[in-house]
């Protein structure tokens, strides 16, 4: 009888610990490390320092567009650059840097009209982001809408120079 009380105990002693002992990485931690190395050029690095914080946590918007906006440097992975970048603006729809990388991605894979879609929604999301009207512009230069084209080119000159005189001012 007195055993009893004494297994449950240990039992519930060992459910307390036990997750400490074999504690997950943290995903923001390893997440974090990817991205220095991205920052520091080591590419190949970054891309497997985001696939394993993916492994941790599949959910983590911000290691898929990490993952997806490192694959766009390197060749032959411009697929997995759009299915990253889609997954994190899937996961997060304020994630503005997302929509302007998945924007790049489609234009590169000339889906054009998702490309403006994707541009349209970082700049709606972050007005700071004129480099999407810029970006919005080459891709209606590349569809010959000559037009819009130069709408969006003079958007991004008077956006990007109010912010430059903000900077200033």
């Amino acid at each position: 009888m007195r055993d009893k009380p004494v297994a449950l105990v240990a039992f519930l002693v060992a459910l307390v610990f036990l997750p400490v002992l074999h504690a997950r990485p943290n995903s923001t931690v390893l997440y974090k490390s990817a991205e220095r190395m991205a920052m520091g050029g080591d590419i190949d690095g970054a891309i497997l320092a985001f696939r394993k914080t993916l492994e941790t946590n599949s959910h983590y918007a911000l290691a898929h567009y990490g993952l997806g906006k490192a694959c766009l440097y390197r060749n032959g992975m411009l697929k997995d650059a759009v299915y990253h970048l889609e997954k994190a603006v899937d996961l997060d729809k304020g994630l503005a840097r997302a929509y302007f990388y998945l924007g790049i991605a489609y234009m590169l894979s000339k889906r054009y009209g998702q490309s403006l879609n994707a541009l349209r929604a970082a700049y709606e999301l972050d007005r700071g982001l004129v480099e999407a009207l810029y970006n919005m512009a080459v891709v209606y230069d590349l569809t010959k809408q000559n037009i819009n084209a130069v709408k969006s080119y003079e958007r991004y000159l008077l956006e990007k120079n109010k912010r430059d005189s903000d900077i200033l001012f």
